[in-house]
């Protein structure tokens, strides 16, 4: 069949999209990839209009569309579908992701088909239904829309089908750039090493899937009441199987210079697991790598085995240091002193650290909050990233029910629509006491000592500073100063000063080069095209010129022939030397029933 997938995200790494269009291929089936990236800070549908009418052209012949989405692309995913049907378009539209997992009936309105949860085997059964003429509204993981196009009249929600426990049997992710399309102001664009914004500088990889930790922030919560019953929640690919999928891609695409691991859990492993990827990764690899950590699952002896590995950073999410507020409001299993001794791990090692905390929240009393900086003014000892992120009521998690049930939101939280996590909305959504919260951090981050941060606490939280500074102006105000501030200091201090010198022994990196193609903040830092360029034929001119003026890659990234894991789920083994082997070894991709029958 010939299917189209869309990412609504404004990065095009979407890595759930690439895991479903590579098992989709590797049955043998006509996958083509768009990424409709979009302006950093945005949640809006601003697509420019070439590209619409690319997307338009490029799906109208489809069997298939899938796009995938979270809560805050929701909009940008409405638009484009509104706009498929609007262009006439017959094929039937499935959107996977988070939101449509953690908020299927509001998804269901939208899209004829959803799927809930993991994606690839759904996504082919899908597939295969359609081809054959098959009724596919009985498959398990997906829902149908009332009056859709599979002739059902009424909704139909199907159970979620059980969790794959061999992730290396999965076909690694999709980067066969020359079925990947990527948004422009002049249209869609070829995939080019150049245009990807980073996903093929700083490689994103999946090691695990599943987290046992039901925060109640998180939509992670939502997850494991999905697949309550359906299986082991929490499995990791082996140690050979993920540096087999990085060194693949380090053979096909030279620009590749760093590794970030995006799991949830990679310390989930056990010692002697992490030891032996430490060891593999350093002798096959050595790339630097950016890692997640989770308090709970943090020892000194794995720290220690990954020392021998250039990391880059490990981002560790402490959230709140009171105690009430990680047990009672969040839900979070996170013993204070587990904090603290990852922090001091941490610095004993020399690992660059990321730490975030959640502010805002409208659960947690005043006096947890103060409880926080004091904790970062007593174990905040060197310098890291930080990021402090306002609460966000996701839908399906526990503190959304609690919201809605309280009143606090409507049917959704708008914040969680309409906004990314960028400086902009962080100080938006910022109180009085998370303003001091923040100030206590950089104080901390720069060397101030412990004694001054508690005098700075018991200055802001004092009732004659509340009395005079605690009004609405002044968030507003304090955003002001530090967006000045950081131009200060970036433009006469940093670039003048501190930047000739930072790369003397070493030649810069994708990111610090290109800061705004960061996946947490991203932006589309495409050139405006000229009048001219927006011709159709001076258009292809200008896109030929840029493949050839670009970084190529040194191999062609390859998706298997077969999808093994496929065949395992319908009972078909191919044996050396068999027919079906020979077939594909002949044919290249196959499709699986050929493959069933050839077995047979």
């Amino acid at each position: 069949m010939r299917i189209t997938l869309v990412s609504t995200y404004t990065h095009p790494i979407a890595l759930g999209m690439r895991y479903v269009s590579s098992y989709l291929k590797a049955a043998g089936h006509d996958v083509q990839c768009l990424f409709m990236s979009s302006k950093r800070d945005t949640a809006r549908a601003d697509f420019s209009q070439a590209a619409l009418e690319d997307l338009i052209e490029r799906v109208r012949e489809r069997d298939l569309i899938g796009m995938s989405l979270m809560t805050n692309t929701f909009h940008r995913a409405c638009a484009l579908t509104e706009r498929i049907r609007a262009a006439g378009v017959k094929a039937p539209i499935l959107w996977g992701g988070t939101h449509p997992t953690v908020a299927p009936d509001e998804s269901i309105e939208v899209a004829d088909v959803i799927c809930v949860g993991e994606g690839e085997e759904p996504t082919l059964q899908l597939v295969e239904a359609l081809e054959a003429g098959r009724d596919p509204t009985g498959i398990g993981s997906l829902g149908f829309r009332a009056g859709g196009p599979f002739g059902a009249g009424r909704l139909i929600r199907n159970e979620v089908q059980p969790l794959e426990r061999d992730l290396d049997d999965y076909p690694f992710p999709d980067y066969e750039l020359e079925t990947h399309w990527i948004a422009a102001r002049d249209g869609l664009e070829p995939a080019r090493l150049d245009n990807l914004r980073g996903t093929l500088h700083r490689l994103r990889i999946e090691t695990t899937r599943g987290c046992p930790y039901p925060c109640g922030f998180c939509n992670n919560a939502a997850l494991l009441k999905v697949y309550r019953g359906k299986g082991r929640w929490v499995r990791t690919r082996s140690a050979d199987n993920v540096i087999a999928e990085v060194r693949q891609a380090r053979a096909c695409f030279p620009t590749i210079e760093a590794v970030n691991v995006v799991d949830d859990l990679f310390f989930v492993r056990s010692e002697e697991e992490i030891e032996d990827f430490a060891e593999k990764y350093a002798r096959q690899v050595n790339l630097p790598i950016e890692l997640d950590a989770f308090p709970n699952t943090i020892s000194e002896a794995k720290v220690r085995s990954l020392s021998r590995v250039r990391i880059a950073l490990i981002s560790m999410g402490i959230q709140s240091g009171s105690r009430d507020t990680l047990k009672n409001i969040y839900n979070r299993p996170t013993p204070i002193e587990d904090i603290v001794e990852g922090m001091r791990v941490f610095k004993e090692y020399r690992i660059p650290t990321e730490y975030h905390y959640i502010v805002s929240n409208p659960y947690e009393p005043e006096r947890n909050v103060i409880e926080t900086m004091r904790f970062i003014a007593d174990h905040h000892e060197r310098a890291a990233v930080l990021r402090v992120f306002p609460l966000m009521f996701y839908p399906g998690t526990p503190l959304y029910e609690r919201a809605r049930e309280d009143g606090l939101i409507g049917q959704r939280d708008e914040f969680a629509y309409q906004y990314m996590y960028t400086g902009g909305l962080q100080f938006a959504k910022h109180d009085y006491l998370s303003v001091w919260l923040r100030l206590t951090l950089h104080l901390r981050n720069v060397g101030v000592p412990r004694w001054l941060c508690h005098r700075v606490i018991d200055f802001g939280t004092a009732r004659p500073t509340r009395w005079l500074l605690d009004h609405k102006w002044f968030t507003p105000t304090m955003y002001a100063l530090w967006q000045i501030s950081r131009k200060v200091f970036r433009n006469l201090i940093y670039q003048p000063f501190i930047r000739p010198f930072k790369y003397l022994r070493r030649k810069p990196r994708y990111e610090e080069l290109h800061p705004e193609d960061e996946v947490t903040l991203p932006r589309n830092n495409m050139a405006a095209a000229t009048a001219r360029e927006r011709e159709p034929a001076a258009r292809e001119e200008s896109r030929a010129r840029r493949r050839a003026a670009g970084p190529q890659p040194t191999a062609r990234w390859t998706v298997p022939d077969v999808n093994l894991h496929a065949l395992r789920r319908r009972g078909v083994v191919l044996a050396a030397g068999s027919a079906a082997e020979s077939e594909v070894g002949a044919k290249g991709r196959v499709p699986l029933h050929t493959l069933a029958t050839s077995s047979n």
